[in-house]
């Protein structure tokens, strides 16, 4: 059995209480978040068991590992095919910055509506020089996403996103203090693309987080062309600041300039602010982007690699209300059912509670 949350919610047994029937739908607020305290002696014991010649992703199977970057969306089943390489849940949109994200960040909601249990939704369709970008971003939001980005706040190296039509200058340019603020609100995690990760570009990525304190941002793949020394000082000085840890660059990139060992130090220091995650596989291919994973957990001290696995970015999730929207949502679909309760609810599981309740309705209008 997986470490982690058990996602799944069942209506009437799990948040609505029983024995009292209610003329309207409440729905309460409840973002508790408890981490598994066993998780690490679980590793111990995996350590303990395993064979020399073990492949790491059959060693760390009953660890829950989330891939907080993964840019599949577009995928006919990215849930089931990263799932074979050993990753239980994606943080999953598909192009960024640019008009055709607006449609995979719609693939990215139907493939959450399919599978829950193993997909967070984020978007990155929207323009950061126009007032419809903040206006869209809260629409989103509002509907029930868990994350903003990839969104390229600055890019001149990449070949690839230093084209792309939404692209900011500078990550405190257009709107994006705007988003910067509606992330804080709905206190939802926003992953940042900067390059380079020095000079111009970081200096106004420091202002911001300055000016931001309550916003949560990601560094995405801060490890590129980036060495552990000058992550360390943007981590230590900014509590807001997180790092999406691109392990297969450093592994198998020929142009990192430096070696998964050279981070422990870093992620031991900081274990509570530290994803992984496979950028789809960019530059390496996705086989090895997975497997890079395995590699730097197989590094960590057993409590800091759960929490780099999966509880950190858990955490955030769980830790997000449920909107207005959602509740509004939720009211009008019990009430269509007859069926008023009171649900004590995070934002994921108002989510979850939606699409099982339009099933049920669908059904009805069906038989």
């Amino acid at each position: 059995m997986k470490l982690g949350l058990g996602i799944g919610m069942l209506i009437g047994t799990v948040g609505c209480s029983g024995g009292e029937r209610l003329a309207e739908t409440i729905v309460e607020a409840d973002i508790a978040y408890a981490p598994d305290s066993s998780a690490a002696d679980v590793i111990i014991r995996l350590r303990e068991s395993r064979r020399a010649d073990a492949y790491l992703t059959d060693v760390y199977e009953p660890l829950t590992v989330i891939d907080i970057h993964n840019h599949d969306a577009s995928t006919r089943d990215p849930a089931g095919w990263w799932g074979a390489q050993g990753m239980d849940r994606l943080v999953l949109f598909g192009d960024v910055s640019e008009p055709s994200a607006q449609i995979t960040d719609a693939m990215a909601w139907e493939h959450y509506r399919a599978n829950p249990e193993r997909i967070y939704p984020s978007f990155a369709g929207f323009p950061v020089y126009d007032e419809e970008g903040p206006r869209i971003v809260e629409r989103n939001l509002e509907q029930g996403y868990l994350a903003i980005g990839e969104i390229v706040a600055a890019s001149t190296a990449s070949p690839v996103v230093s084209q792309v039509e939404w692209k900011a200058q500078h990550p405190n340019d257009g709107y994006l203090p705007d988003i910067y603020e509606l992330a804080a609100a709905y206190k939802v995690p926003i992953l940042l693309h900067i390059d380079p990760p020095n000079g111009m570009p970081i200096a106004y990525f420091v202002q911001a987080l300055r000016e931001h304190p309550d916003t949560i941002f990601v560094f995405a793949h801060a490890n590129v062309f980036n060495p552990p020394s000058h992550i360390e000082g943007m981590i230590k000085e900014f509590p807001n600041l997180y790092i999406d840890f691109f392990p297969g660059f450093t592994a198998y990139d020929p142009g990192s300039g430096n070696k998964l060992e050279d981070f422990v130090p870093l992620l031991e220091s900081y274990p509570d602010r530290v994803f992984l995650s496979t950028d789809g596989g960019y530059g390496i291919g996705k086989t090895r982007a997975a497997y890079a994973m395995f590699e730097m957990i197989d590094l960590l001290s057993p409590e800091t690699a759960v929490k780099v696995a999966y509880q950190n970015y858990e955490r955030l999730i769980e830790q997000q209300p449920p909107t207005a929207t959602q509740i509004s949502k939720i009211k009008e679909l019990t009430g269509k059912l007859n069926e008023p309760g009171r649900y004590s609810l995070n934002k994921r599981k108002a989510n979850e509670l939606i699409f099982e309740l339009e099933r049920r309705l669908a059904g009805l209008g069906g038989s």
